[in-house]
């Protein structure tokens, strides 16, 4: 049923959505405009509830965005709302300064080119396009628009907005000797030399190792227990006598306080200053996770178990982080000879 009333000097509407909800509008003091007012939202409610059609929503690409950033932040983590949020006012909404129903496959063709010349990683740019395609299957999934600009009549997303080729892994990580070094660095800084050690020895990631209290380590038995990992899944993390060295040069702290009282850019910071004091090239704080792994794998530790390790769901992931120093891969090719003659085997195991 719907109608137009008045109610004391203006007029109204009353009405059902394509949802089958009531609703009832004020219009104003003229009952002709009220009329036409309601036939037009009729017309709306049939074309979306017989032909599946929706007008699309006048509201600015901002607006939007705030709605969307309501609406899916009990759904996402803190640290990627954090992310997510950076990348929408950074980039996005002074890039798409319009409305929502103006955004084309071409406008954000262009975004991605001007953040390559801008000088963004790939990595970077496909993440900020993530949050973009996120955005706009939000749109139409609550009927803010009545298609997606970026997916073609066979809904297979549009040419020029593929994710961008990233380059591989990093496989940066350090001898002994460097190990030594960037130890003797990070001693003049407190806190730091205990919180390198304990990402060489756990493979733990920076904001893990900051979310380390006295009550998560569980002493007796040399474990870790983590709540906030990145994966959103609790693990325990086990602790070497490196480790747990480290754990108890600290210095006690009031209640149940964090074991470093480091937030993440002050322990980053502190930590390439330590790297650029020990003479160390190419070496960041993240990299000590390829340290780990890569010492376990040439120690013989592979597949489940160093995935397990590490805190990875999958494991290709853990692939890209055990990687072979070339002294090892030499030695194990030297350590297998096939048709070699006696001579020559006897002479490379008296070099050895």
């Amino acid at each position: 049923m719907s109608r137009v009333f008045r109610r004391n000097d203006s007029w109204w509407i009353d009405f059902r959505d394509a949802q089958g909800v009531r609703r009832r509008k004020k219009i104003g003091p003229n009952k002709r405009i009220a009329r036409e007012v309601l036939d037009n939202y009729l017309g709306k409610v049939a074309r979306q509830e017989h032909l599946g059609l929706i007008d699309d929503s006048p509201i600015s690409f901002a607006d939007f965005a705030a709605e969307w950033l309501k609406r899916i932040e009990p759904t996402i983590r803190p640290r990627t709302r954090e992310r997510w949020t950076g990348i929408v006012e950074q980039h996005l909404k002074p890039h798409f300064a319009g409305a929502l129903r103006g955004v084309t496959a071409a406008d954000a063709q262009r975004y991605v080119a001007s953040r390559i010349e801008q000088g963004a990683q790939p990595s970077t740019i496909n993440r900020e396009m993530t949050v973009l395609k996120h955005m706009l299957r939000r749109a139409v999934a609550w009927k803010f628009l009545s298609r997606n600009p970026f997916l073609d009549g066979q809904g297979n997303l549009v040419d020029g907005l593929r994710d961008l080729k990233e380059p591989p892994g990093r496989t940066r990580f350090l001898n002994l000797d460097e190990v030594d070094r960037l130890l003797q660095a990070c001693e003049s800084i407190p806190y730091l030399k205990a919180f390198t050690i304990l990402a060489l020895n756990t493979g733990m990631r920076r904001n893990e190792i900051l979310s380390l209290t006295r009550k998560s380590i569980d002493w007796q038995n040399r474990i870790a227990r983590l709540t906030d990992t990145k994966n959103g899944e609790a693990r325990h993390v086990y602790l070497n006598s490196a480790a747990i060295e480290a754990l108890r040069s600290l210095p006690p702290r009031i209640g149940d306080a964090r074991l470093f009282p480091f937030n993440p850019n002050q322990v980053s910071i502190a930590f390439m200053r330590a790297v650029r004091r020990a003479g160390i090239e190419d070496f960041r704080l993240h990299d000590c996770r390829h340290c780990f792994a890569s010492a376990h794998a040439m120690a013989g530790l592979q597949g489940r178990a160093l995935q397990a390790l590490l805190g990875h769901k999958d494991g290709r992931m853990t692939a890209r982080y055990s990687h072979l120093s070339d002294s090892y891969l030499r030695a194990a090719v030297d350590a297998v000879q096939l048709g070699a003659s006696p001579n020559s085997a006897a002479s490379l195991a008296q070099a050895k």
